[in-house]
């Protein structure tokens, strides 16, 4: 699933949600505060929760099939944009800010390690103690260092957002929704 930026009328601009900046935001859902998200709005101090407020769709199924009626949140552009902006600040006061973030070295191995467990478990009560064995792992719910805080991705991204916004701006916008689907 992905994050798309949709603006409340029709412009020339690109609506530009950069990939890495969608992997980032969605990640509070399967981390929830060991998210790297999470814990960069904590260390920068920083309140990043509109970028949870997302419209969604249900992708064609059928409300008896247990899905969830699709939703659309509208946010105001100049508080979008201020939002940016201040994280871009927060980023540029604290640069070493990423070497505060907590990551798990070994996610990958302890992901094989779990489905080699699950797979070859003889009996349920196997599986269970399996499981609670890497869930012991004190950064069992981490995620990886996929390198996009200390290698500049962020940063590149909140521009690139920055600058989609700001074209808004220029064609009239009001609002922006940010499509999760």
């Amino acid at each position: 699933m992905d994050y798309y930026l949709i603006p409340d009328q029709e412009t020339d601009c690109e609506n530009e949600f950069p990939q890495g900046l969608s992997f980032f935001f969605e990640q509070v859902g399967g981390y929830n505060e060991h998210a790297e998200v999470a814990q960069v709005s904590r260390i920068l101090q920083i309140d990043l929760s509109i970028f949870q407020q997302v419209s969604w769709e249900n992708d064609g199924l059928e409300a008896d099939e247990g899905a969830d009626e699709p939703s659309t949140v509208w946010h105001h552009l100049d508080t979008v944009t201020a939002v940016v902006e201040n994280f871009i600040t927060k980023i540029q006061q604290h640069p070493d800010y990423f070497t505060q973030v907590v990551h798990n070295p070994n996610r990958q191995n302890d992901l094989n390690r779990l489905h080699h467990i699950l797979s070859n478990a003889p009996n349920e009560a196997a599986a269970i103690t399996g499981f609670e064995e890497v869930m012991t792992q004190p950064l069992h719910l981490y995620p990886p260092d996929y390198g996009y805080l200390s290698q500049g991705g962020l940063v590149a991204d909140l521009h690139t957002l920055r600058q989609t916004l700001q074209c808004y701006r220029s064609c009239g916008v009001t609002s922006v929704q940010f499509l999760y689907m």
